[in-house]
C-alpha cells in the first residue's frame, strides 16, 4: 500500500484600523512534499517593526526537517532583523523602540522529520485535529501586560552579536511526540494554524478563553472552526478572519493555514501507515 499526506496551504491578511500593515507571512511547497508556513508581526509602536517582519520571513529556508535547522532558521531570521539598524546597537535596551523587532512562528513539515513548528514572540501556532479532541497550542512569549519578553530582533544588554540566547526559541518538536502527531493524522488529519496576535484580542475580548478550544482546558480553536469550514485551507482562514471582523478588529491580522489529511491508494488495507511522522 501506498499511503500519502496532502497538504494545502493557505494565508490571509487584514490590515484592520491601523494606518500600515506590520505583519508578514510567507508559504513555501517544495516538489519532495515537504512545506514551510510562517507569520511575523512587526512589534506596535517600533518605526521599523514591518521592515524587521519581512526581513525575518525572507530570512527563513525554504525547508527545515528538524530542530537544529529550525534552530538555525531562526538565528537567520534574528541576524537579518539585526542588521536592519545597527548603528542603534551600541545603545541596547535604553533605545529599544528604535530598533526592528518582531514576533516569528514557523510551521515546516519534511518526509523524514515529520511537523515542526517553533516561536518566538506573541504570535502563536495552533494544531487543531481534525478527527476531533483536543490539539495543542504554543505559549507566548508575553508578560500579563502584554509586553513582549522574547522576540526577533531584541537586544540584550550584554550583546554585541545578533545569535539568539539559548533557549529563546521554543520547538514543537521538542516537547510533543511523534506518536501524537501521529494519532491526530490517523484519525483523520490535523490543521496547522499561524497567527498574529491580532486574530486572538476581538475574539477573547467578546467570546472568552473557550472559543478558541472543542475542549476549554486546551486552546486549540476547534470550537470557533465548525466542520463545514474546515474543507481547506482557504475555509479555515476565512472563518478565522471573519470571526475576527465580527468581534471588531484592533490590530493587523495575518493567519497562515496548513491543512494535512491523510490519502490512501486503492490498494491499502484497513490501517493507516503514516509515513514522515517524528
Amino acid at each position: 500500500m501506498t499511503p500519502d499526506l496532502t497538504t494545502d496551504i493557505a494565508t490571509r491578511t487584514e490590515i484592520g484600523p491601523r494606518d500600515r500593515q506590520e505583519d508578514r507571512a510567507r508559504a513555501v511547497v517544495n516538489p519532495d512534499g515537504s512545506w514551510m508556513i510562517a507569520v511575523a508581526d512587526g512589534l506596535g509602536g517600533h518605526p521599523y517593526g514591518d521592515e524587521a517582519a519581512q526581513a525575518a520571513v525572507d530570512a527563513l529556508p525554504e525547508r527545515i526537517a528538524d530542530v537544529a535547522e529550525m534552530t538555525a532558521a531562526f538565528d537567520a531570521a534574528n541576524a537579518a532583523a539585526w542588521a536592519l539598524r545597527p548603528e542603534m546597537r551600541p545603545h541596547n535596551e535604553s533605545v529599544s523602540s528604535a530598533i526592528a523587532l518582531t514576533t516569528l512562528v514557523v510551521a515546516a513539515w519534511t518526509p523524514e522529520g515529520g511537523l515542526l513548528l517553533s516561536w518566538i514572540g506573541d504570535s502563536m501556532g495552533f494544531v487543531v485535529p481534525l478527527g476531533g479532541g483536543p490539539g495543542w497550542h504554543s505559549t507566548p512569549h508575553n508578560d500579563p501586560f502584554g509586553f513582549i519578553s522574547r522576540c526577533i530582533g531584541m537586544s540584550r544588554a550584554d550583546q554585541d552579536r545578533f545569535d539568539l540566547p539559548s533557549g529563546d526559541v521554543d520547538h514543537f518538536g521538542d516537547d510533543v511526540r511523534g506518536e501524537r502527531v501521529n494519532g491526530w493524522i490517523e484519525g483523520g488529519g490535523l490543521l496547522v494554524v499561524l497567527a498574529t496576535d491580532g486574530l486572538f484580542g476581538p475574539i477573547l475580548g467578546a467570546h472568552g478563553r473557550e472559543w478558541f478550544s472543542d475542549d476549554p482546558d486546551d486552546n486549540s480553536l476547534g470550537f470557533a472552526l465548525p466542520a463545514d469550514r474546515r474543507g481547506t485551507a482557504a475555509d479555515v482562514a476565512d472563518t478565522l478572519m471573519d470571526i475576527a471582523g465580527f468581534a471588531g478588529l484592533q490590530d493587523n491580522i495575518t493567519i497562515a493555514v496548513a491543512r494535512i489529511t491523510p490519502e490512501i491508494s486503492a490498494d491499502a488495507g484497513d490501517s493507516i501507515n503514516s509515513r514522515g511522522l517524528r
